[in-house]
């Protein structure tokens, strides 16, 4: 898996949320993805998925596209503030599901791979998310410390 270290400035999610466990992940995010795709797509093609911990065993997962202010780009979303931060960025490869990705990225950390040049999982950061561009291509990007 090949990794880069970038700096992301703060920005805005704006798009709609479901809480879901790691049971139910992908049948949850692919029920969201069917029912707001299209509509997030005539706004934008750089989708975001931004997850985070509810409680103890429930996630929230935010599908929704980059916005400008904090004002909900489309009817009935919600907007999400990602805070400016140092961030591990994989790219999926063609075929591999995006669960099992986000497994083999963890695993970098917990192996502390060369390749993330000492960079270590930053635990305060609230969020972890991913990115679809206009082709499918999906980025995960964990938040790091150097």
């Amino acid at each position: 898996m090949n990794v880069k270290i970038e700096n992301r400035s703060a920005f805005y999610v704006s798009g709609y949320s479901v809480q879901t466990s790691e049971e139910t992940l992908e049948k949850d995010c692919a029920k969201l993805r069917e029912k707001f795709e299209d509509k997030l797509r005539a706004v934008s093609n750089q989708l975001y998925f931004i997850a985070w911990m509810a409680e103890e065993n429930v996630m929230v997962y935010h599908f929704g596209v980059e916005a400008p202010n904090p004002s909900p780009v489309t009817e009935g979303a919600t907007c999400i503030e990602v805070p400016a931060t140092c961030v591990a960025v994989a790219t999926v490869s063609q075929g591999e599901a995006v669960l099992a990705a986000w497994y083999a990225f963890f695993e970098l950390f917990e192996q502390q791979a060369p390749v993330l040049g000492g960079a270590t999982i930053d635990l305060e950061f609230p969020y972890h998310f991913e990115s679809f561009d206009e082709h499918g291509v999906c980025q995960l990007r964990i938040p790091v410390t150097q």
